[in-house]
């Protein structure tokens, strides 16, 4: 969302009248010298909310204090209602990523399952971004694993499609998928609208927990379709119900009676905190998730708690009940039920963990908290001692957090990619990564790492957000050109760039750094050349990948250029239609025939050349 174009912006000076300010919902951003967003917040009457932050006089907590002498200037964004001030806050956290608000650690893109709504036969996906689209979103989950694990186990039970909308429509018969009991196949006519949008319908039952009413469903649907004598769709049922039952056996009972609520516990140490979500559906603890927090004006556990749970919940499914530990104030609390109230349009209560199951699920979900923050302690003080040895081996400005890896791929200087990965804290930071295209011709080493490197910096002046560290594959002469685009764009002040060289001779890997004529040797078994190889390791990993892309994909394109009367009019035309070489080559002769545009010579002459290349296939 480009929020300029639906602010109004004020100058914090002392001409600055708040009565300029509108008496509606809305939402204020703080932001400093460099109109750079520091602080996010919305508020039920924008003017009331800002007078107690500006009137002359105000106490604030400290941390308030120093938000507040760094803002300079102030935008506001007036909604609606104060509903859609909450969910729009949520998006502008996450977006802008301001430093004085609570959020998820690293501004980590957690994904989600995402099930269109725009079409008669929805799609299902995984996404890292919730829009505002219509469509149904379920989640954040924190693991990519378990949530494909999900996907599979639904496209197995349920059979919905996860090809795009284009693939779909330019098909005329079933993919593999459904050969292979994954896909109802809607884009052949396999299934009618109605059945899929009653399948639909039981995947988000399914993702709510609901499986009660899942199984009702099956069942009764297994019993009709064996009272009609189809056999294939009863067996086929049967065993989708088998399916659910024992992914409900794996869960912990945790009741007999049907409950519905969600578990929450923070661990707060220093600068750290960690909050462990446990979701209860139907008296079964269906999910167990943990978020690293980047706390921000909050100077008590009560706020912390009440920031988290509204900006967590404008994201994902809310509970009727929400468990906590007594935090807030009555007030607080009713102010908190209110507001998911009105999301979910349902009464939602917010409840404390003071005995019985609602006590025992909440020591569950601290310990969670606990442990996962003892274990993100123990990662971020060895990297500080990494940090603080690289900074000293290799004469740094500072002691590194972002470090960036460069590498290029290309085979004899065609389909050239620049790949740059990301490192915070010594983890992989993988939101960061990025992949350049170049436009350079003939195996020039020197002009596309001194290309990638002017880019990466160029935006990184520009969005603020320049790495501690880069550390470029190859020697002295890669190093250089690195250098140059940095000098060129007056950020060698800024950042630090060094490179390593693989080991050729027997040495051991040659790290070069600019104020040396001569490459450093590092301890083999040494943490920090540990850290150095990875990042180039991975550097070169991610490029190769889209090398390799670039590289096939050109190849099975040139394909069709050596068929008699396909040029690159028809060839585009033959890849609208279909999407892909693949779909073309098993195309049968009567969907080439059907290509708008296409004559049947030419047709025929391209149905004939796959058939020829899958004899000689055979034959080999």
């Amino acid at each position: 969302m480009d929020f300029d174009k639906r602010a109004l912006k004020y100058r914090l000076d002392k001409g600055f009248d708040i009565t300029l300010v509108p008496k509606r919902p809305g939402i204020y951003i703080f932001m400093d010298e460099e109109v750079r967003p520091i602080y996010v917040g919305k508020a039920k009457v924008l003017r009331n909310r800002l007078s107690s932050y500006l009137r002359k006089g105000a106490v604030h907590p400290p941390k308030t204090e120093v938000m507040l002498r760094r803002a300079r200037y102030l935008d506001v964004i007036v909604t609606a209602s104060e509903k859609e001030a909450l969910i729009l806050e949520a998006e502008l956290i996450g977006e802008l990523k301001p430093r004085y608000n609570i959020r998820l650690r690293d501004d980590k893109a957690y994904p989600f399952l995402r099930i269109g709504t725009g079409s008669a036969f929805p799609r299902l996906s995984l996404v890292r971004k919730r829009r505002r689209d219509g469509a149904l979103y379920f989640g954040p989950y924190t693991s990519s694993t378990e949530l494909r694990r999900i996907l599979n186990l639904i496209s197995s039970l349920f059979r919905p499609r996860t090809c795009t909308d284009s693939y779909m429509k330019n098909r005329s018969r079933p993919c593999l998928k459904y050969q292979v009991g994954k896909c109802s196949a809607p884009c052949a006519g396999r299934i009618s609208e109605k059945k899929y949008q009653e399948t639909i319908e039981r995947i988000r039952q399914f993702l709510n927990g609901k499986t009660a009413m899942v199984l009702k469903g099956l069942k009764k649907e297994m019993e009709e379709a064996a009272l009609a004598l189809n056999f294939e769709r009863a067996a086929m049922l049967r065993d989708s119900i088998q399916a659910i039952e024992g992914v409900v056996e794996e869960q912990n009972v945790v009741s007999k009676r049907p409950l519905e609520l969600d578990v929450i516990a923070i661990e707060l140490r220093g600068a750290c905190a960690q909050a462990a979500v446990l979701k209860v559906r139907e008296g079964i603890l269906r999910q167990k998730q943990a978020f690293g927090l980047k706390t921000g004006l909050e100077e008590d556990m009560g706020q912390i708690y009440f920031n988290f749970i509204r900006l967590f919940y404008a994201n994902t499914e809310i509970p009727r009940e929400i468990v906590i530990p007594e935090v807030l104030s009555e007030k607080k609390a009713s102010e908190l039920s209110a507001i998911l109230t009105g999301l979910k349009g349902k009464r939602v209560f917010i409840g404390n963990a003071k005995r019985g199951i609602r006590r025992r699920l909440f020591e569950t979900a601290r310990v969670n908290a606990s442990q996962k923050l003892d274990y993100e302690i123990s990662l971020r003080d060895r990297w500080s001692g990494l940090s603080l040895r690289l900074k000293r081996l290799f004469g740094l400005k500072t002691n590194p957090y972002r470090v960036e890896g460069v590498d290029i791929s290309n085979t004899s200087g065609l389909e050239s990619v620049g790949s740059l990965v990301c490192f915070k804290g010594g983890l992989p930071a993988k939101d960061c990564y990025r992949q350049y295209n170049i436009g350079i011709s003939g195996p020039d080493d020197y002009a596309m790492i001194r290309q990638v490197v002017h880019r990466r910096i160029k935006r990184g002046l520009e969005a603020g957000d320049l790495p501690h560290l880069f550390i470029i594959d190859g020697g002295r002469g890669q190093l250089s050109a690195a250098i140059q685009s940095a000098r060129e764009l007056s950020a060698l002040d800024s950042l630090d760039i060094i490179s390593i060289a693989k080991d050729r001779t027997g040495e051991g890997e040659k790290i070069y750094l600019p104020q040396r004529s001569e490459p450093i040797f590092l301890d083999r078994g040494g943490e920090e050349l540990r850290f150095c190889q990875r990042v180039r390791d991975e550097a070169h990993r991610f490029g190769l990948t889209r090398h390799r892309k670039r590289r096939t994909r050109k190849a099975l394109t040139s394909v069709l250029s050596s068929i008699p009367g396909v040029g690159e009019r028809r060839k585009a035309l033959l890849l609208a239609h279909f999407g892909s070489v693949k779909a073309i080559a098993s195309a049968p002769i009567e969907e080439l025939k059907s290509v708008p545009g296409l004559p049947l010579k030419v047709a025929k002459a391209v149905y004939d050349f796959f058939r020829e290349e899958e004899t000689k296939r055979c034959q080999r």
